[in-house]
């Protein structure tokens, strides 16, 4: 936890303090700190010995007749969750609490309703206040309730909702609560093939890959677009009406699901165990509306989905400078923006047995250029970076796994030729391993092909790629590698002309490529030969 953003105002001492209940949101005109809406955080002094998580679920738990109300930036939002424990302004511990699985759970109108915090029927409280007094000063705060019959409901508190749902990252979750939801709020482009079900974003400006899924989820599901809309709405309905504000929403989706749900239960009159209080939601397990998905962004860092025990890295838009300097102030608008990220275990089963990958595109112009003479010769007229005493640079290539989880995914053509060359026997033996090799003066291992123009200056369109939208680009491509048992063979990858079209796979031989200039003509040649790939 000492990586993450300190929130210095979050805790008035050095004592334990536990995260009991979000209160109401404040706007710039009430909050002077920020100019970002902020978010009323309750927490009480620790009484319980924080080892006996047993002690937890009890009302003496902590000290709630003297709690503390704290204003967090609501981009730090993903950073926070009823039931943490928290000390000078750091995150110690999310405690289990009591985790439950509610397997198959309808989320329907008819089964859901948004409900308050303080709300009782026929005389009998959702939330006891003797068994659960930590929302006592928010009873106006909704919850959305889920019948699970026989008596019993699941209450999850709005916020969690958002916090799980659209908390993938400071910035998107700031939109959400900064402006009306507009087809262009959060991304610039969409396209989406219904055959394939293949969906691709770029994304607007300042939001991150890592935000992808989640917006891919609102670009295609009108459910999750209602909630992602909702959210500035009731914000901005309540402000409007000189009620304290309290954000609703309700779930991004209709149907069924698999819900794992950390919280407690509490009693409803007589009936013990008739309503379970989530205070984090875990994983869900509700598909997302798209096969697959690409997308572009600005931002440099991107999730890996590659592991299915893994949480897409969450990150948080935070303060210039150390990374223990606390989160006080807004950050400013002529600093370098950072980034800070952490781990969880993995929120949306659905997105394992799905591609989720960045399209990192080089720019065209600096894509190496041959010249096709009439007579059929190619004569080099670029190459990449230009050197007092060479016409093309040698570039040695370095190893880098292709199954690194801590780089960033490669686009699918990479994988989808990493996967070809596993499966042949003819380049890859049972024990062998593949990897891709990167020239070491290029952040990304895909390169762009050379392009070809003709002495009419027309570029020979078997060497660029159809995208979303009709749109053309140079095709890519990059090494790999393949080991076994100290013997190495190495190949050519290269893109389809289509999108989802099957990569070229060139072998080159058993020896290290000595220079990126060493092949381009044999990637020209093997793309002008198979022009129909």
């Amino acid at each position: 936890m000492k990586s993450l953003p300190k929130l210095s105002n979050l805790t008035p001492d050095n004592r334990v303090w536990r995260l009991d209940w979000f209160g109401d949101c404040g706007y710039p005109a009430h909050i002077r700190r920020y100019s970002q809406p902020s978010i009323k955080v309750v927490l009480s002094p620790l009484l319980a010995d924080p080892s006996d998580q047993t002690a937890f679920l009890e009302p003496t738990a902590t000290d709630h007749l003297h709690s503390w109300e704290a204003w967090a930036p609501i981009s730090a939002l993903p950073l926070l969750a009823i039931g943490d424990l928290w000390q000078d302004g750091r995150q110690l511990t999310s405690p289990d609490y009591q985790v439950e699985t509610f397997k198959s759970l309808t989320v329907i109108p008819d089964t859901t309703s948004f409900v308050k915090a303080g709300l009782a029927i026929d005389e009998h409280f959702l939330l006891p206040l003797h068994q659960h007094p930590w929302h006592r000063t928010h009873t106006h705060a909704y919850c959305v309730a889920i019948a699970l019959g026989q008596g019993k409901r699941l209450l999850v508190p709005c916020v969690e909702l958002i916090r799980f749902y659209f908390g993938s990252s400071g910035n998107f979750i700031q939109y959400l609560f900064t402006q009306p939801l507009a087809a262009n709020t959060l991304w610039t482009e969409k396209h989406f093939d219904a055959v394939t079900r293949h969906l691709h974003l770029i994304l607007a400006d300042k939001l991150s890959g890592v935000s992808a899924s989640d917006i891919g989820r609102i670009a295609n599901s009108k459910f999750a677009w209602r909630s992602a809309a909702s959210i500035f709405a009731s914000c901005q309905k309540a402000a409007v009406q000189r009620y304290p504000v309290y954000p609703y929403t309700g779930f991004p989706f209709e149907g069924i699901t698999d819900l794992v749900v950390s919280g407690v239960w509490l009693p409803f009159g007589d009936q013990q165990d008739a309503t379970f209080l989530a205070y984090r939601l875990r994983s869900c397990s509700h598909p997302f509306p798209f096969r697959s998905l690409s997308y572009q962004a600005a931002d440099k860092k991107a999730w890996n989905p590659s592991s299915a025990k893994e949480e897409p890295k969450t990150q948080i838009a935070r303060q210039s400078g150390e990374v223990d300097k606390a989160i006080d102030t807004d950050p400013a608008e002529d600093r370098r923006k950072r980034s800070s990220s952490f781990m969880g275990k993995y929120r949306f089963p659905d997105l394992a047995r799905k591609q989720v990958w960045r399209e990192k595109i080089e720019a065209f112009g600096r894509a190496d250029v041959f010249l096709r003479r009439k007579d059929g010769t190619l004569e080099q007229v670029a190459f990449g970076v230009p050197s007092d005493h060479s016409k093309a640079v040698g570039i040695d290539v370095e190893a880098a796994s292709a199954e690194d989880k801590q780089s960033e995914q490669q686009p699918w053509f990479v994988q989808e030729g990493i996967r070809m060359l596993r499966s042949n026997p003819q380049y890859v033996a049972p024990a062998a391993t593949v990897n891709v090799v990167r020239p070491p003066d290029r952040v990304n291992p895909v390169f762009n092909l050379p392009m070809v123009v003709s002495e009419d200056g027309e570029i020979d369109q078997t060497l660029l790629a159809e995208v979303a939208g009709g749109r053309t680009r140079p095709r890519q491509g990059c090494f790999a590698e393949v080991e076994n048992c100290g013997l190495y063979q190495y190949f050519l990858v290269i893109e389809g002309r289509v999108s989802r079209k099957a990569p070229l796979i060139v072998p080159i031989g058993n020896q290290k490529p000595s220079s990126f200039n060493a092949e381009c003509r044999r990637m020209l040649d093997a793309v002008l030969q198979v022009s129909s790939d």
